[in-house]
């Protein structure tokens, strides 16, 4: 509906001419408190804002999708109900402004600082580059284009710009570094204080407040919780890598987000870390005991031969523990998706990372462009490289949408290995196996029915779906994806299935039988 909508403007993302405002909602036409949303995400045409301001304004808004647009699918509802948004629509009409409250003008205070840091970055570095770079800084990611997005989809690196696991790491690891080093070179504290114990408070501090300052998204803070945990034993005196670690950050997330648990972020993140912390107690257990001390040459080689081959097994089992996971939401697979890690991660861990830290510390004195420069120096080969590989043959395959079975049992394989250390993990053989199965055997639906009847897809009989009428781009394409089929919404060929007419449209099924969309309820017979 359309009516007079009042609230506080909480944040804002710019998306090309347009920017997407969420706004807390203190009343919206006739509705009483008890039925008024509490937040709505509402797209205006470009035009000042000041963080915090309450603004009244006329606004279209809708309610989010009540249900998936197909079993199994992506379920917006959901997504939206934990994420507090009753509506989404778009602004129309003047924009009415009024002073806001104290801590709504904190928060939007942090909003708007990371809206200037990003046109900053952006503005220094250039192009696409410095969209990527300010998203690996402020999480936000309007400025990106949808071809890049394409291109670190294709490469199997798209993390890289939503800040979550990988960032807080580097993050906090930077920071836990160069807070030890500092110390060291004071001899009065090196040799009296827990230096370790120091760096590592610091560091969890630090990841807190960069959290913060990159919008404290869902993703974002379950990493968060899962590195304080694991800076925490430091202080503890307990082993920082281990499963005990892992299950108390699991078990505070799903605490905190239980509908988390049936999101992909949860579950890849969960799975990759659990897969790496397996091996690397499986390494510690071989590993030889201490001889004698090799020379400078021996050990520089060493060095260079072990980053290189942890950095390609790290991305092949963290790949193999999330890829059924990914497959299962996205129906994508991504084959050279090592190739691209291995390709693009240094850059990104090397010199990005630790000069967007400085950057950061540097940008309130206004002497952070340099860092910003060199910064961009690697996000171009970084860049490059995605595009490289996200340009080879068959560098993204869409697979059909398996069952969720095929996901359990995949999941199920994946604890046994990790969390099993005698024969018995073997087992997982078994599960792995029945998973493959059952995800290379998918039941693909003969007929989608939009929700609003605005379209139908049905399966004629060269096999592919026939798309009637006109449903919505978002729609289509989740159809397509889940049929295992590549072809966009805007493809002309994904309408060639179906014969219509004025009158409507029909599509003839492999089993002889049709299906029949009408353009007009009385020519139903």
């Amino acid at each position: 509906m359309i009516a007079k909508l009042s609230g506080f403007f909480e944040s804002l993302e710019e998306r090309g001419a347009d920017m997407r405002v969420v706004v807390l909602v203190t009343s919206f036409g006739d509705f009483a408190k008890a039925a008024t949303p509490e937040r709505v995400r509402v797209t205006f045409r470009k035009c000042p804002l000041r963080p915090a301001e309450h603004i009244s304004v006329t606004a279209r808004l809708m309610p989010p999708p009540p249900e998936a647009v197909r079993p199994g699918g992506c379920d917006f509802a959901r997504d939206a109900f934990f994420k507090g948004f009753g509506a989404v629509g778009s602004g129309l009409g003047v924009i009415e402004r009024a002073p806001p409250p104290l801590l709504l003008q904190i928060n939007a205070a942090i909003d708007s600082a990371r809206n200037d840091m990003t046109k900053r970055i952006a503005r220094i570095i250039g192009g696409q580059a410095g969209a990527e770079a300010a998203a690996l800084v402020t999480g936000k990611r309007g400025l990106i284009s949808e071809e890049t997005n394409k291109i670190l989809h294709g490469a199997g690196i798209y993390r890289i710009v939503s800040i979550s696991g990988l960032h807080m790491v580097l993050a906090a690891g930077a920071i836990f570094w160069l807070a030890r080093a500092i110390l060291a070179l004071m001899p009065g504290i090196a040799l009296h204080w827990p230096l370790k114990k120091i760096a590592a408070v610091l560091a969890m501090a630090g990841a807190t407040g960069y959290c913060i300052f990159s919008g404290s998204e869902v993703a974002t803070e379950r990493s968060l919780i899962m590195i304080l945990v694991m800076l925490g034993t430091i202080v503890a005196d307990r082993p920082t890598l281990s499963m005990r670690n892992l299950a108390i950050s699991a078990l505070i997330v799903m605490a905190m987000e239980p509908d988390s648990v049936l999101g992909p972020s949860f579950q890849m993140s969960l799975g990759a870390v659990a897969a790496l912390i397996a091996f690397a107690e499986w390494q510690r257990r071989r590993a030889p005991q201490a001889g004698s001390q090799p020379g400078l040459l021996a050990r520089t080689f060493r060095a260079v031969r072990l980053g290189l081959a942890g950095m390609l097994l790290t991305s092949l089992i963290a790949g193999a523990a999330t890829g059924p996971f990914g497959a299962y939401h996205f129906q994508t697979f991504n084959p050279f998706g090592v190739l691209g890690n291995m390709m693009a991660l240094p850059f990104v861990s090397l010199v990005v990372m630790p000069t967007a830290m400085v950057g950061a510390i540097l940008y309130p004195l206004g002497l952070d462009g340099a860092a910003w420069w060199i910064m961009g120096l690697a996000t171009e080969p970084a860049l490059a490289a995605s595009g490289f590989v996200a340009g080879l043959d068959g560098s993204t395959q869409v697979i059909p949408a398996y069952d969720v079975s095929a996901v359990l049992c995949l999941g199920a394989a994946l604890i046994l290995l990790t969390l099993l250390t005698t024969w018995l993990r073997f087992a997982a053989v078994l599960l792995l196996a029945a998973g493959v199965a059952l995800a290379a055997s998918p039941q693909r639906a003969n007929t989608y029915i939009d929700r609003e009847a605005a379209g139908v897809a049905a399966r004629s009989r060269a096999g592919q779906l026939g798309i009637m009428g006109r449903p919505g781009n978002v729609v289509l394409e989740q159809w397509l994806r889940a049929d295992g089929d590549s072809r966009k919404a805007r493809d002309a060929t994904v309408h060639s299935g179906a014969a219509c007419d004025s009158k409507g449209c029909i599509v003839t099924l492999p089993d002889v039988a049709t299906v029949a969309w009408s353009r007009n309820p009385e020519t139903v017979k």
